[in-house]
């Protein structure tokens, strides 16, 4: 053989597992294929320089991982909300229909319970992969998605493109190592982030693609055809439809195919047809507008209720956990349940020793249904008057239902809010994990979050399996973190109701921890997007004695971080909206560019906007943009080459 023959070998070889694996049509034998396969590996062996990158031998070819590398999504991963019943389905197509003010058309399709990836192909070729991570970035898996045998490593046009996909295990499959996983869908997890490509080779991984990113195509059904045209396996099991009926009868139709499949779905997609109509919905900070996950009823099974304990979280709230007898449900073996607060209890009428239904909500979180029998020596639950923890007493506040620990330090709650305090989205401590946080607590070395940064190394070295590297090592992560910015101290301090998106308002607004200590409800309220309890939790924290001894501490140490503004003031007091899929940049990358200069991107056409950018297959607001200027040019209308120029920066 030749180097022209293998490389015909190759393309014929990739064909052949194209129409076995992806579109299930075999057209030879496996000893056919096995023969031709075997003279591939003769003829690499002997001429290992001339080995194809795209030979299928390659699958498995990639050397043991030390560690996975971060990648960054140029478009979010976004999740899906969920919705559970026919009236949340109505709720969800009336807002859409609303929004848009007309009848559109929706795509009803499986929804897979694997892991969601993001894969890339440059002119055809299988490039890079990646997990969903949080949406914004992820880890790159390509060694291991390379062993995935229904993934093409050569499409058949030669395009740019990017696709998302669900990668899985097979219920048949599953079968041959049930004895190592609870279920299908940690064994695909598990598999894809194994550090060595032929362990995950060997779980006989799969995917299907369900999205695409490619200009030119108008609606998600047109993408999907697509897709499957250029090689990629794709669900066929599509129902199109454009009323509330229709959407409920075709997610019916796709829980009757959940029985079929040799693999796991827990719900069906249900996705607004039209591009144009999905930028128009556009997304909130977590999830699609123009989407939602219709999730199927959740296996229900009957347990006894052994026990009810209690756990005290980070902001003192007591809440009820109960003890189950083991019992497997949804493929998962469940010893323990929540029961959210007192007044659930009373409401589902449980008590210690009932046999109770449950389920796992949502098919991951268990929880008690009710009781389903109850005994003569069954008893009832009673929050108790003094935290399980500290001995302090209990107290309920007014208007809520949950219960608290009056002691402002008790061990929990000052576990509770370490733990959040060093997390990858606040402070970001390496190497701080939640044993080591719980015997700082426990031997009061750390009282709260300001004390971590007063620990020495000797100090360090005297707890449990920390010697001195490792002590070095938390000792250089604690001071690496001091100059973390606002945004992170302010969502590190773990006040209620303040998450991420709010964090980032409110260090934005006012610049640094002094102003903001400084505002009144009446200030806070005053800021888009924050509301009544935001504020109520904001100022009730400000009148804290140990909170503001906390942020006294954080000055002392050094860590009073301002606002990192704008790097340019280019685009200073201008207004910026994009309407279409740009080329040279994601959408978020437009976003931070303009953000970057000083400018602010809003999300609507108005008088007020100054520049529209405008990508391939504009939406509506390009529409509004030319109905405004037709009176007076108002709104500049410009591309993304334009928007460089006005900057004189290129982004990449």
């Amino acid at each position: 053989m030749n180097d022209r023959e293998y490389r015909t070998l190759v393309g014929y070889l990739n064909e052949h597992s194209c129409k076995y694996y992806v579109l299930d049509k075999p057209e030879i034998s496996d000893e056919e294929y096995d023969k031709k396969y075997r003279a591939l590996i003769d003829f690499e062996v002997v001429n290992p320089l001339l080995i194809d990158p795209n030979s299928p031998s390659q699958r498995i070819g990639d050397k043991p991982l030390t560690k996975f590398e971060a990648f960054e999504h140029k478009t979010a991963l976004l999740s899906l909300d969920n919705v559970f019943s026919s009236e949340e389905v109505a709720a969800f197509y009336k807002r859409v229909k609303k929004a848009l003010g007309k009848n559109p058309e929706f795509l009803i399709e499986p929804k897979m319970d694997g892991l969601a990836v993001a894969i890339h192909y440059k002119k055809g070729k299988f490039f890079k992969g990646a997990t969903r991570g949080n949406g914004m970035a992820g880890e790159d898996v390509t060694a291991n998605l390379k062993t995935v045998k229904s993934l093409p490593l050569i499409l058949q046009e030669e395009v740019d493109i990017e696709v998302r996909g669900e990668v899985f295990l097979r219920k048949s499959n599953f079968e041959k190592i049930k004895d190592k996983f609870a279920n299908p869908r940690n064994a695909a997890a598990g598999s894809l982030r194994q550090l060595d490509p032929k362990i995950a080779a060997q779980r006989n991984l799969d995917i299907f693609v369900y999205q695409g990113f490619y200009p030119g195509i108008k609606t998600h059904k047109e993408m999907l055809s697509f897709l499957k045209k250029i090689g990629f396996p794709v669900l066929d099991d599509l129902f199109l439809v454009d009323t509330e009926d229709g959407i409920n009868e075709s997610c019916q139709k796709v829980q009757a195919l959940r029985k079929i499949y040799d693999w796991d779905i827990d719900g069906a997609v249900i996705k607004v047809n039209s591009f144009e109509e999905q930028r128009n919905l556009g997304v909130t900070s977590k999830a699609p507008r123009w989407a939602v996950a219709y999730k199927f009823a959740t296996e229900r099974v009957v347990t006894k209720l052994l026990d009810i304990k209690v756990q005290v979280g980070r902001t003192g709230v007591l809440t009820p956990v109960g003890i189950l007898e083991p019992v497997k449900v949804s493929g998962v073996m469940v010893s323990r349940a929540t029961l959210h607060n007192m007044d659930i209890i009373e409401k589902k009428g449980v008590k210690i020793g009932d046999k109770v239904l449950l389920e796992r909500a949502g098919e991951v979180i268990p929880a008690i249904i009710g009781s389903v029998e109850t005994f003569l020596d069954s008893k009832e639950f009673q929050i108790p008057e003094k935290c399980p923890v500290c001995g302090f007493a209990v107290y309920k506040e007014p208007n809520l239902v949950g219960y608290k620990c009056s002691n402002i330090v008790c061990p929990a709650k000052v576990k509770g809010s370490v733990n959040h305090f060093v997390a990858k989205e606040a402070m970001d401590i390496d190497g701080l994990g939640e044993s080591l946080v719980e015997q700082l607590v426990d031997t009061g070395l750390v009282k709260n979050m300001a004390d971590i940064y007063l620990l020495t190394k000797d100090q360090i070295m005297g707890l449990d399996r920390m010697a001195e590297k490792s002590a070095e090592k938390l000792i250089v992560a604690i001071e690496k973190s001091k100059n973390k910015g606002l945004v992170n101290l302010i969502f590190g301090l773990g006040i209620l109701f303040v998450g991420k998106r709010t964090a980032e308002i409110l260090a934005e607004h006012f610049q640094n921890i002094d102003s903001l200590l400084a505002a009144s409800y009446e200030d806070l309220v005053g800021i888009f997007e924050i509301g009544d309890k935001i504020a109520d939790s904001l100022v009730a924290n400000f009148k804290n004695t140990e909170f503001m001894e906390v942020i006294h501490k954080f000055k002392e140490i050094g860590i009073n971080p301002e606002y990192k503004s704008a790097s340019s003031r280019k685009l200073a007091g201008k207004t910026f909206l994009l309407t279409g899929s740009l080329v040279e940049y994601s959408r978020l990358e437009a976003e931070t560019l303009i953000k970057e200069n000083g400018g602010r991107v809003v999300s609507s056409v108005s008088k007020n906007l100054d520049y529209l950018i405008v990508g391939e297959n504009p939406g509506s607001k390009l529409d509004k943009a030319y109905k405004i200027n037709t009176k007076e040019k108002i709104i500049q209308i410009i591309g993304e080459n334009e928007l460089e120029k006005i900057i004189s920066v290129k982004l990449r």
